[in-house]
């Protein structure tokens, strides 16, 4: 039975496994698909939201180039950056920079002119990294080692911009080194970039002809003529609201006709135009008291088209401060909100992905030898950016299992020489906070240029060591059960779902032969085929079909013939299933002949053994009871002697007899109190045991040759549920040794604590008395073990105190030194009537 319930115990953790590892490859599987959105969505977040989002909100020109300087280092992590317009009509210009340490306008415009250069060489509408080599050529930006460039020219607004980063060369060891997917980013960020000046620059220019033609309905006309070639939408009402005039712009934006709108008052149109009413209210009040205000709307067009615009209401004054007319200047800035959408939900969802997937994810740079790191990826190598001051490539090559190293490279080494697309490898690294191995599945992709020649490779890393530990669990447990199953003496049976016969052993053959014919065949089939067997097969049968039934083990009992001998089998079938669908039967069974044998003789020994165990706690009963009265006679007939006139010897003798007498009684009442405790059942009662102790101490504290004091301290109810008889041995075993071993130089106590805590009773009897020497500590719970020469007892007080300890379900323990004092501490369960 021992070995079937270890074969149990081994099959459900195999089972156990074997769902572990199907979980890790789901996990698995679930993590690799999240990569490519990670990939994408990861460099678009981190490069560009926080630009988009601060440029969007700003509405000032200044400030805007001034978070361009800014999100040009923040986005691609340089040391510096500026960015020039120039004015192609007047040769103005515009220059903002971050970084650049100017010492006055003299640096100022050498960096101009360098960058005016760059423009020359490096053409129009294109972002270039800029080498060492080139920037060497410069005059002020020759003391920077790596840049990137952008130079455009909008022909519309007649300016030129050119944009740069930069990193020092004192610096460079601190910054990544620039290059392709640098180029790609800031082409990115310079259209973002572009498109929000051009608008700035259409709106000045808008507020520059609105301003020169609001003195005269000449001007006015003029205006009209500036509307008609701006992409924004224009709205010329009267003084009263009265639409007069709207330009191509505001009908291709909104759909309605200027037949549609002409003559009629501006809320009429903003009923059907403006979808929020609280909108409408703050144009209407703004139109009343005649301000300026610059809202953003949902709109909809003639269609019912939603769309959001950006509108702006001046109010136009003549010469005399005469309100005029009023212009409504209207931006379709549906691309820029979806744009500002899309990124809060990129920001969202990587946040999610970043949070649940551990995805490791890396670059690495052939032109500059190095990588770039995700956070995931470094906690995965038990570091921090910090720490890594030799640059990511040389910290990972460092982090390599030594007897992996190679194989890793050279599989690297496929890819970088373009002989395969991409590897798929696991290895070992060696973690720089803890040391410890971790296993690793790692994906490496090859990214080629025009040529076909690899450039960079990008990849992904997952911590695979916990499932790598589960798969090697697994392999040796299933060496163990294969080498279990082929060695065990149980007979064991394996069915497929279809109840078809897959796998048997050799002590299943050695008792059920006839199963060798039926290898996958189906235990149905066996039942018409055999009849010399069918009733095996029919009961077999019938508790299969019940353990699938109840979904749990079902035991029977069997009689087979071996050897022309009748053996009796316990069978069991197991079935197995997973996620609710079977895929096994196992049948073991177990000759249980032997055992059934054996059974009955314990049974009988048992018996007997009870009956000699009553009649010899009888036997010492009576005998310690027998021999308790003639003792109990001769010191009665001693305390009639009067020997005060006796001579000394004769006195001493009679003590001594008296005194031997007294040590007799106290070991027969000690093994009477063994026999009470072990032949009597446990009889819980209520009791006092602060009463129990003073009673107990009032009747043997003067036994000694001077006084001694008791302390009882409590925390807890005094009142417990428990056994008196025994309790009451317990406590005046303890508290009688305290008294007899007392310490004749010291104030002597006996010091009785009892306390409560998680269901447990917990009493202390605590003196500072001869103690006990260390020799004799491990013995003193020994059957009639006495400690020293004085002791005056016969040895098994404490040996009665554990047998009486142990059979309240309790414990003690025993802590002394000699010369200061001893603790007895007892732990017993708290018990309920």
């Amino acid at each position: 039975m021992k070995t079937k319930n270890n074969f149990d115990s081994l099959l459900r953790e195999y089972k156990e496994l074997q769902l572990r590892v199907t979980r890790f490859s789901y996990i698995e599987q679930q993590l690799i698909n999240a990569k490519d959105k990670l990939d994408h969505e990861l460099v678009l977040y981190k490069r560009l939201n926080k630009f988009s989002n601060q440029a969007l909100t700003s509405s000032k020109l200044e400030d805007f180039l001034t978070m361009s300087v800014e999100g040009i280092i923040d986005v691609l992590e340089v040391e510096a950056s500026a960015v020039l317009i120039i004015e192609n009509a007047t040769g103005n210009t515009l220059f903002f920079s971050e970084s650049l340490h100017l010492k006055n306008k003299e640096d100022q415009q050498r960096v101009v002119f360098d960058l005016m250069n760059l423009s020359e060489i490096v053409g129009k509408s294109k972002s270039l990294v800029i080498s060492s080599r080139r920037l060497a050529l410069l005059d002020y930006l020759s003391g920077y080692s790596d840049a990137v460039f952008h130079s455009a020219i909008d022909n519309t607004l007649n300016i030129s911009v050119c944009l740069i980063g930069l990193v020092s060369e004192k610096k460079a060891p601190f910054y990544e080194k620039l290059h392709d997917k640098h180029e790609t980013i800031f082409s990115l960020f310079t259209q973002q970039f572009l498109s929000i000046l051009t608008n700035f620059y259409q709106n000045i220019k808008i507020q520059d002809q609105i301003a020169k033609i609001s003195s005269s309905e000449i001007e006015l006309k003029k205006l009209s003529l500036i509307a008609t070639k701006t992409k924004n939408g224009v709205i010329i009402t009267d003084e009263k609201g009265v639409i007069e005039w709207v330009n191509d712009s505001f009908v291709n934006i909104s759909g309605y006709l200027f037949e549609d709108v002409y003559g009629k008052q501006t809320r009429e149109l903003f009923d059907n135009f403006i979808v929020d009413y609280s909108e409408k209210k703050k144009i209407t009040k703004a139109l009343k008291n005649k301000h300026n205000i610059e809202l953003t709307l949902l709109n909809t067009t003639k269609d019912g088209k939603l769309y959001y615009s950006q509108i702006e209401i001046i109010p136009v004054y003549d010469e005399l401060k005469r309100h005029i007319n009023n212009i409504f200047v209207i931006k379709d800035i549906t691309n820029e909100v979806e744009f500002k959408a899309e990124i809060l939900r990129m920001n969202s969802r990587f946040e999610l992905i970043s949070d649940k997937s551990q995805i490791g994810i890396w670059e690495w740079n052939k032109s500059i030898n190095d990588s770039t790191w995700n956070n995931i990826l470094i906690n995965q190598y038990g570091a921090d950016r910090a720490s890594i001051n030799e640059g990511f490539y040389s910290f990972w090559l460092n982090s390599i299992h030594p007897d992996d190293k190679k194989q890793v490279m050279d599989n690297r080494d496929k890819v970088v020489k373009a002989e395969a697309d991409s590897v798929v490898q696991d290895y070992r690294i060696i973690r720089q906070n803890d040391q410890s191995v971790r296993y690793l599945r790692t994906l490496t992709i090859g990214e080629k240029d025009a040529k076909g020649e690899v450039i960079r490779l990008v990849g992904s890393s997952i911590d695979i060591t916990d499932k790598k530990i589960a798969d090697e669990k697994v392999a040796s447990l299933k060496q163990f059960y294969e080498s279990i199953l082929n060695h065990l003496p149980n007979k064991i049976a394996v069915f497929n779902k279809a109840c078809e016969l897959i796998y048997f052993n050799e002590a299943m053959l050695e008792s059920n032969p006839f199963w060798q014919d039926y290898l996958f065949k189906s235990v149905y089939d066996v039942y018409i085929e055999d009849t010399h067997n069918q009733s095996v097969v029919n009961k077999l049968i019938f508790h299969m079909q019940n353990a699938i039934k109840e979904k749990a083990a079902v035991k029977y009992e069997d009689m087979v013939i071996k050897n022309g001998t009748e053996v009796e089998l316990l069978n069991t079938v197991l079935p197995f299933f997973n996620e609710d669908k079977l895929e096994y039967i196992i049948l073991s069974g177990v000759d249980i002949s032997e055992l059934n044998k054996i059974q009955k003789d314990l049974l009988k020994n048992n018996d007997e053994l009870q009956k000699v165990n009553s009649e010899l706690d009888n036997f010492v009963y009576r005998v310690s009871h027998d021999l308790r009265s003639p003792l109990l006679s001769i010191k009665g007939l001693i305390s009639l002697i009067d020997y005060d006139d006796a001579n000394p010897d004769l006195q001493e003798y009679i003590k001594l007899i008296d005194n031997s007498a007294s040590r007799m009684d106290s070991s027969i009442q000690d093994i009477l109190e063994y026999s009470r405790n072990s032949r009597l059942e446990v009889k819980l009662e209520d009791v006092n045991l602060k009463d129990m102790v003073y009673e107990i101490f009032n009747d043997i504290k003067y036994s000694g040759n001077s006084n001694i004091d008791l302390v009882y301290e409590s925390n807890t109810e005094d009142h417990v549920i428990t056994d008196k008889f025994r309790i009451s041995v317990l406590l005046k075993n303890l508290i009688g040794n305290s008294v007899k071993y007392k310490s004749h130089t010291n104030e002597s106590f006996v010091k009785f604590k009892l306390s409560q805590k998680n269901r447990m009773l917990t009493i202390s009897v605590i003196d500072n008395g001869q103690g006990i020497d260390k020799e004799s500590l491990p013995k003193v719970f020994d059957m009639f073990y006495r400690g020293c020469s004085n002791s005056v007892g016969s040895g098994l007080g404490l040996y009665i105190c554990k047998e009486i300890t142990e059979k309240l379900n309790g414990t003690i323990a025993l802590k002394s030194k000699q010369g200061i004092g001893t603790e007895v501490k007892i732990k017993l369960p708290i018990n309920a009537l």
